[in-house]
């Protein structure tokens, strides 16, 4: 991807606010500047009739393009990487899980060596860390996970995962009802890692216990988790009332049903709505592509991923299409959905400081796109790439 220095696009969300025209100047793969433009000033790329925003930021996503990070090979994450850059996303958590038995701490340590070798490839996506989506679950909402991807809790073998993973784990995902869950979710926020609550049957009183602690975020909230009742909140009660906490939300229409989406967004407003894909390894290939999953064969059906029984498996949305999606089945406006997408989920996982935003000093991470939300070009802390389809 060529360097540029600066660029000129028209509308310019920041995400907080617009600006009718703006040039943008980089210096080493950060904002040095963002002025109004005006004739006759100069940049590298002149994008003056496309509209500007942070590069989208997917805290969830398992795989795409034929691919998934379980695959365990640096051509697996480079594939990842560029399908996700396509649509406009310039950065996100690599999800993945590992199985268990004896086979499973090596099969960790391959995913994460590939990750690790990959991530620094000039053309792609940036790999912000990883997000362990398991294997401390529930196996009675166990979705698209197959029975050899779910371990029983233990301090001493979450240990072992910290020290094959290391800083690069920033966030977990877990089931806090579990017998020694409580030790995890201690150590891991001791250690600044982001917990997430998510296939699970916790009730609201253990939710509001880990909230308490600090935990913050909801794992693709409504899926794999008891629904709301009106004598038994549950997570999804704890969650819906407590302003702390992040959720984050596939809006694909079939996931979740546009009503809820509208009804979620009423009451978590966009500061605590992060927008993701959940995409899995068929997703960005046409209908009918197979491919073996966590959980047996997986299948590209009607802009679906599904399990041979009917089992969603993920999500065969990329992040362009998310926010379109967002957008129109919820009628929230461009400005506020772009924020889901790029500045929330950085306030997710605490990176808010310095990615997500159109500001001095931030990364150079944006994604260029026309009025019907199609990504022209897509800019990585400075490098940019014309986005051909």
């Amino acid at each position: 991807m060529p360097h540029i220095d600066s660029f000129i696009c028209g509308r310019l969300f920041t995400p907080l606010e617009i600006m009718n025209g703006a040039r943008i100047a980089i210096e080493e793969g950060r904002i040095a500047s963002v002025e109004k433009n005006v004739p006759g000033l100069k940049a590298d790329l002149d994008a003056s009739r496309l509209n500007a925003a942070p590069g989208f930021i997917d805290i969830h996503i398992q795989g795409c393009g034929g691919c998934d990070f379980v695959d365990a090979t640096p051509l697996a994450v480079k594939t990842i990487r560029q399908y996700a850059l396509r649509a406009g996303c310039a950065s996100f958590l690599a999800t993945t899980t590992f199985e268990k038995g004896p086979g499973g701490w090596d099969h960790l340590q391959r995913i994460v060596e590939s990750i690790r070798s990959a991530a620094n490839d000039p053309d792609g996506a940036r790999i912000l860390g990883i997000h362990l989506e398991g294997p401390y679950l529930n196996i009675e909402k166990k979705g698209g996970f197959g029975p050899a991807y779910f371990r029983s809790p233990g301090k001493d073998e979450f240990l072992r995962v910290l020290d094959i993973v290391k800083d690069d784990l920033k966030m977990i995902t877990i089931a806090p009802e579990l017998e020694g869950a409580d030790e995890i979710i201690d150590l891991a926020l001791s250690r600044k890692i982001i917990v997430a609550l998510g296939h699970t049957r916790a009730s609201y009183d253990q939710a509001k216990t880990a909230f308490d602690k600090g935990v913050n975020n909801i794992t693709h909230i409504f899926n794999a988790m008891d629904g709301l009742h009106h004598r038994n909140p549950g997570l999804l009660g704890a969650a819906l009332e407590d302003d702390r906490v992040f959720v984050q939300l596939i809006p694909d229409g079939v996931h979740i049903h546009p009503a809820l989406m509208k009804i979620l967004y009423r009451l978590k407003g966009i500061e605590r709505i992060c927008l993701i894909t959940d995409a899995t390894a068929p997703c960005g290939m046409p209908d009918g592509f197979e491919v073996d999953g966590l959980g047996g064969r997986i299948r590209v059906e009607n802009g679906t991923v599904r399990l041979p029984d009917g089992t969603l498996a993920g999500s065969a949305l990329l992040m362009d299409e998310v926010v379109r999606r967002f957008h129109r089945f919820t009628g929230v406006s461009l400005a506020q959905t772009l924020c889901m997408s790029s500045l929330t989920p950085a306030m997710a996982i605490g990176l808010d400081h310095e990615t997500g935003n159109i500001r001095e000093g931030f990364a150079a991470d944006f994604a260029l796109f026309d009025d019907k939300l199609k990504i022209h070009y897509v800019i990585v802390q400075g490098n940019v790439i014309e986005i051909r389809k």
